[in-house]
């Protein structure tokens, strides 16, 4: 591991324009498929992507008819997305703003969260749980909330270790531990290929949340936890061997 300090605005560095090369990026239909077998939608619903990167799954979501709004803290990213959604000819709006300021209000049926979505990559805990009444403040009631974030069950299973993921362009790999103090996953995110500055391991922090800190915390922003699913989009609880954990999340209907 590296003593490397960890900056507030990791995620400016971690997700650039470059990321459309990175193995993970290559899945994009096949990831709206588990969405959407997830979310079960009944059409129509206006969705808003937080943290949408370069807009990979709003525009995939776009081609199959949904309106669709992006929220992306990059300028360099909104850029892109926006070209390619001119380029496609679809329809979706790209907004270039920190996800923390709120801008929405009632306005979704759907907020998606999905790689993360900015979920636990703010230095203190207050900004972290901002981003949930953002979620909830966006929503109609009985909007949803759907996130794929990474689960804190199986970093504490394997609470250090190295990753390599290969593409075809690129190569990730993350040098991580886990801090059970802070409940902080940390390390280093590098990326080898071409265009990717120098190959410089790049620090991160993310704070992973148990299920049962993201109920008490949906709840604290009027919302419910109402589903949980395993990496195929079919309903279970999390098991430590699954990597990411999915959810999904109700707002209360108005009184």
């Amino acid at each position: 591991m590296t003593g490397q300090e960890v900056k507030d605005d990791w995620y400016r560095a971690a997700y650039t324009p470059q990321m459309a090369k990175l193995p993970w990026a290559q899945r994009t239909g096949s990831e709206v498929d588990r969405l959407l077998r997830m979310l079960e939608p009944l059409g129509g619903e206006r969705i808003l992507d937080l943290g949408c990167g370069t807009g990979r799954h709003a525009l995939e979501l776009a081609r199959r008819g949904f309106s669709v709004v992006g929220v992306e803290i990059s300028q360099a990213n909104v850029e892109v997305a926006r070209d390619a959604a001119k380029a496609q000819s679809l329809p979706v709006e790209f907004v270039q703003a920190d996800l923390r300021d709120g801008r929405w209000h009632r306005e979704f049926d759907v907020v998606l969260s999905l790689n993360d979505g900015a979920i636990g990559y703010f230095p203190t805990e207050a900004e972290n749980r901002r981003v949930f009444e953002v979620i909830s403040g966006a929503l109609k009631g009985p909007g949803r909330h759907v996130a794929q974030i990474p689960n804190v069950m199986h970093v504490e299973k394997s609470p250090s270790g190295k990753s390599r993921i290969e593409g075809a362009e690129a190569v990730e790999l993350v040098d991580h531990h886990w801090n059970s103090q802070t409940r902080c996953q940390e390390g280093t995110i590098t990326y080898l290929g071409e265009g990717f500055e120098k190959s410089q391991p790049i620090p991160f922090r993310k704070r992973l949340y148990s299920v049962e800190e993201l109920r008490d915390i949906y709840e604290s922003v009027g919302m419910r936890l109402t589903n949980l699913f395993r990496g195929n989009g079919k309903p279970g609880r999390p098991r430590n061997t699954q990597y990411e954990l999915f959810l999904q999340a109700c707002k209360a209907t108005a009184p």
